[in-house]
Order: C-alpha cells, then structure tokens, then sequence
C-alpha cells in the first residue's frame, strides 16, 4: 500500500472528520443571480466529509470539508509544546490550526498548518486545510498552490478538486474550474453541492443547458436545497422556460421564505409570464 492509499485508508476509517459552515454569494448570471453556498436549511450535502460551500465568489475556499488527522493526541495542544515524534507534532499543530479556523482565526490557523507541514510536508490533508484557510484570509494565489499540493499527494482528493475548481471560478479561470469540478463530481457523485458548483461555473461560462442538468441534479440529491434550487430557477428563465422558474422559485422560498433574491426573481418571473400570456 502506498501513502496516499494508506493516508485514504486512514482517513475513510477516523470519523475524526468535521467541517464548517459555509457563507454563500451570488453570481449574475443571465436574468438572474446563480448562487453557490451549502444548502441554508444547515444540513449537510454530503456525509461523512460534509460540504462547506464556502464559496470563493465572496473570498471564501470553495465547497471545504475540513480535514483532522487521527491520533491518540487530544485537542488544545499548542505549536510550543515539546516532545515527541515528527508525527505527533504535526497532528497536534493540526489540531490547534482546525481550532483557530474554527473561531475564524484564519491568520494563526495559517501559522499552525504551515508548522504542521515542517513536520509532515506530504500530509495532503493539512496542505488542503491550510488551503481553506488561506483562502478564507483571501489569500486565493497561495491557497490554491497548497489545493494543488494536496491534489499531488492525492490525485482523488475530490474536495479538494471541488474547492480549488472553486477559486478558479473567482479568478476568472472557468475551463481549468470546470475540469476540477467535473472531478470532484467523477470522485463524488452523490455531492449536491459539487453538482451545484459546476452549475455555477457553466452558467458563468454561459453553457446554460449544461449548467442546468447540474442543477437539477443537486436539488434531486437534496430537495431542500435553497441555492440549488435558486440557481435552478434562474437557469429556466435564461431558456426561457418560465412556468418551471417560478416553480423553482416558489421551491426555495417554501424552504426559506425570506430569501428576498428568490422573491426578486419571482416577481420579475411572474411578470414575465403575464407578458407572454398576453
């Protein structure tokens, strides 16, 4: 067994996995605004590495899972503490960096994965933590240096193709974005919010029709999806599919009825429908 087939092994059997909530944004797309966040009824799109939309639209990393690496260490170890080994020193910086993430402490965070890496520089899961990290520091360059790092180690790493594909969309990359999000999806296709995702880095690139199966897709592995299901109305009105817009509109609103983007876009689709009527 090789080290990334060992590093997959032991990652798929920790349950030492845990992840972060994601802020969403919105992407002007055609008549409407496609978004690409977790889904907002705060359940998780995928299981057991759940997906943080954190989407790079807004300066965040992309659909992130955040990583733990297993030990018999606890939490609350710090960077200075002495003693043992080159593998439980990096785990325990690990650790300490998840913890700072997690207050949003982004900068030391950074410190902590980048001296997890002195000890361990081939651990894909702190390179692609620290990727998280760097890029909700809006560092999107370096993040994405340590997203392709993670990917070298691991070429099947779908989250981490899913968040790197992420920043490519925010950097304007579109065809490079969507090669890694496709991957992800090869890797994870039962991801509702890599489905979303690629949706979104389609309708950026205008390919509506694809962006729409991708769409639909995510609201079909999670109906109560409200970005999803947004993004889907809003690729409808761009076909000029109305009727089935303003069902999916209605769809996010009954999920989240003060979604005032969905009731914008249901107003003007409203409208648009009556014009044609008459």
């Amino acid at each position: 067994m090789n080290r990334g087939e060992k590093r997959r092994a032991k990652r798929n059997s920790s349950g030492a996995v845990w992840s972060l909530a994601a802020v969403g944004a919105l992407v002007l797309v055609a008549l409407g605004v496609i978004s690409t966040t977790k889904n907002r009824s705060g359940q998780s799109s995928d299981s057991p590495r759940v997906s943080d939309a954190a989407n790079p639209f807004a300066g965040n990393s992309g659909s992130t899972n955040l990583s733990s690496a297993t030990s018999t260490n606890e939490f609350g170890h710090r960077e200075d503490e002495e003693g043992g080994s080159d593998a439980e020193k990096a785990v325990a910086l690990l650790t300490t960096g998840n913890e700072f993430l997690a207050d949003g402490r982004f900068e030391e965070a950074i410190r902590h994965y980048k001296h997890s890496l002195i000890h361990d520089p081939a651990a894909e899961d702190t390179h692609y933590n620290l990727g998280i990290a760097l890029g909700r520091a809006g560092k999107t360059d370096e993040a994405i240096e340590h997203y392709q790092e993670a990917l070298r180690i691991l070429p099947d790493y779908a989250d981490a193709h899913n968040n790197l594909g992420n920043l490519l969309v925010k950097q304007g990359k579109f065809d490079q974005a969507i090669e890694h999000l496709k991957q992800s999806i090869e890797l994870n296709p039962e991801s509702a919010s890599n489905h979303n995702n690629l949706g979104t880095a389609l309708a950026r690139q205008g390919k509506i029709t694809e962006a729409t199966v991708h769409f639909a897709k995510a609201v079909q592995l999670m109906p109560n999806y409200l970005d999803a299901h947004y993004n889907l109305g809003n690729a409808y009105v761009s076909q000029g599919r109305i009727e089935e817009a303003i069902a999916e509109f209605n769809e996010a609103l009954k999920i989240q009825p003060d979604f005032n983007p969905a009731m914008i876009a249901l107003a003007k689709a409203r409208q648009k429908a009556a014009e044609l009527r008459k």
